[in-house]
């Protein structure tokens, strides 16, 4: 039997192009061991301003606005609830940071984001005492519980739970096949496991490794999410994710020291209330240097289609992403250029 589609990678790209395939009725399977996958470790804040820079990152109001549709969708599909609006309470560490923030709060492009007003109140929890800007039109996702809903909700044959294989793929000109499925097409967003992707690492996508913490803390307000140097994410029960480190030279899969002690001093010099380390752990983000995403096809193989380097906003990019991937691969319908693999042809050697 001839399916549509082979996906290999089960994160947030995997799963919202599974999703866009599920309402137009494609055939597809799922390849994946996805406790790999850097959306489980994900902070899942949907953000489109940069706030270290205080500009608004590539086309994030467009990304924004279609991963707020598509997860209410989600939700109402599965009656789960896997988003939350929530705004972000950036403090300032210094007083200049104040006028910086009145200045970009004016800009046309984060008009809709930054609120206007300097809150100098004074906040017990926290001992940054230069007041604190409100981020609106923010939210957050609970990723885990996005994944395994999915996952669950799939008929049992859309779904592999084993490594992939690439030098078991063999490629013709109408499909590929591989173990006992033919398909017209196969999609790789494997992330950070493209470096073992041998059609497909030819490309400069890196692994940038972060390393957060989990805590909890009974008398730290779950209300808001808290932004210095290191994010501070309510989840559930008094449970708070705190992070993360970004380290690009560091590709083992230990935790270390030095991020432990780096995320704890910045904890300790945010907040006064007490806390309890629950766990400490690492993810990897799969990383272009231009900023962008890489989808497309393969230089030689057109049923070969890549759909990589969403970094840290997977979850914000993805849900239109995969809305211009399908149009993409169904209707040759192309997309921005700015994220086009053919930007690293000349990388390509046949």
């Amino acid at each position: 039997m001839m399916i549509d589609y082979i996906i290999v990678g089960y994160g947030i790209a995997g799963l919202s192009f599974a999703f866009k395939l599920i309402k137009k009725k494609k055939d597809f399977v799922i390849i994946d061991t996805p406790e790999t996958n850097s959306t489980f470790q994900s902070g899942a804040v949907l953000n489109p301003t940069i706030l270290k820079r205080y500009t608004i990152s590539w086309k994030g109001s467009d990304f924004l606005k279609f991963a707020k549709k598509f997860y209410v969708e989600f939700e109402n599909e599965y009656n789960v609830k896997v988003f939350h609006k929530i705004m972000i309470h950036r403090y300032f560490s210094k007083k200049q940071e104040q006028n910086d923030w009145i200045v970009a709060s004016g800009l046309k492009s984060l008009e809709n984001y930054l609120d206007h007003q300097v809150i100098n109140e004074d906040n017990d929890p926290i001992l940054l005492k230069n007041g604190y800007g409100i981020v609106k039109n923010t939210a957050k996702i609970y990723p885990k519980l996005l994944l395994d809903t999915f996952k669950l909700n799939l008929k049992k044959n859309n779904f592999i739970n084993k490594k992939f294989d690439y030098k078991k793929l063999e490629i013709f000109k109408e499909y590929v096949e591989y173990g006992n499925f033919k398909s017209k097409k196969i999609v790789f967003c494997e992330g950070v496991g493209i470096k073992n992707n041998i059609f497909f690492n030819y490309l400069p996508i890196e692994s940038l490794k972060g390393e957060y913490l989990l805590i909890n803390s009974p008398k730290l307000s779950s209300k808001y999410i808290l932004k210095s140097s290191i994010y501070i994410i309510p989840l559930e029960k008094k449970l708070f994710w705190v992070g993360s480190t970004y380290d690009f030279n560091d590709k083992s899969q230990k935790k270390t020291k030095k991020g432990y002690n780096f995320l704890l001093s910045k904890l300790n010099s945010f907040i006064s209330v007490p806390f309890e380390v629950i766990d400490h752990k690492i993810g990897f983000r799969p990383v272009v240097k231009d900023r962008r995403p890489i989808l497309g096809r393969h230089p030689k193989y057109e049923n070969l289609i890549l759909y990589n380097g969403l970094g840290t906003r997977g979850l914000m990019l993805a849900p239109l992403l995969s809305k211009w991937l399908y149009e993409y691969t169904s209707d040759n319908k192309e997309f921005n250029n700015e994220i086009s693999i053919n930007r690293y042809k000349e990388l390509y050697k046949n």
